[in-house]
């Protein structure tokens, strides 16, 4: 009897089987097939990428090599193809390295502007900060001191990994446009962090050596030329003849106090 009963369950499991199979099996089957059509699927490109990538990076070596040996036309178009078809971050660099042949070619407005661009489209934050300095160095002279502090502010953050690059040329706004006070606390700056580079610290001293100098310079020059405004006649009084006698001698150089 146990058997029978045994069978009969057994039986009764094999058609619910049948039952859920017949009603479920054409959906599992599809969801089977989903997965193993996806998985094939991400296989499948994710070796086309892996090509992708591989041809990025022999154009861009290929560019490369030919701006180092001064064939800046071929690798201009290299750069150039690059920046519009590369795949991953081969087309801000490949903007970076057009940007520096034009400026190996004197264009320093063109080489900004490959900057700005690589600067605009980059996702890593690295790359975009690079790009912003080089479009800052690119276009210094004809950038105000104003007009750099602005750009580069966001790069000296203690996180930034050019924050000592982006003090300098900050500092060096500042000296170029005289104005010595904020050249000397930025370049203080620099030559105290510890873990600023050393070529980076030693120009940094050597331009407080500069500002060091200028002021002691002017100083001078600044308290005579407030004795000469002190002594200067005011007004109608310059037009006015000299008063003879000893007073002459009152009227005569200015300063002379």
């Amino acid at each position: 009897m146990v058997d029978i009963f045994e069978e009969v369950d057994e039986e009764l499991r094999r058609d619910k089987y049948q039952d859920l199979l017949r009603k479920y099996g054409p959906w599992v089957l599809g969801g089977a097939l989903a997965i193993i059509a996806g998985a094939a699927g991400y296989q499948g490109w994710n070796a086309w990428r892996t090509a992708q990538q591989e041809a990025s990076s022999d154009a861009y070596v290929s560019a490369l090599r030919a701006a180092e040996a001064g064939n800046y036309s071929l690798a201009s178009t290299g750069f150039e193809t690059l920046a519009e078809d590369g795949v991953g971050g081969y087309p801000e660099l490949a903007l970076l390295q057009r940007g520096s042949v034009a400026l190996e070619e004197g264009d320093r407005e063109a080489a900004a502007g490959f900057f700005d661009r690589a600067a605009r489209q980059a996702s890593d934050p690295v790359i975009r900060d690079l790009a912003t300095l080089k479009s800052v160095w690119a276009r210094w002279d004809a950038l105000s001191f104003n007009d750099i502090e602005i750009r580069l502010t966001p790069l000296t953050g203690d996180t930034s990994p050019y924050r000592f690059l982006a003090r300098e040329a900050i500092a060096a706004a500042a000296l170029r446009d005289g104005n010595l006070e904020r050249a000397r606390e930025t370049y203080q700056l620099i030559s105290f962090g510890f873990d600023a580079p050393q070529g980076v610290r030693q120009r940094a001293q050597e331009a407080l050596a500069v500002i060091a100098s200028r002021s002691a310079t002017q100083a001078p020059a600044e308290a005579v030329d407030s004795e000469a405004e002190a002594g200067a006649p005011a007004g109608d009084a310059a037009e006015e003849p000299a008063p003879a006698g000893d007073d002459e001698n009152d009227a005569g150089e200015p300063g002379d106090e």
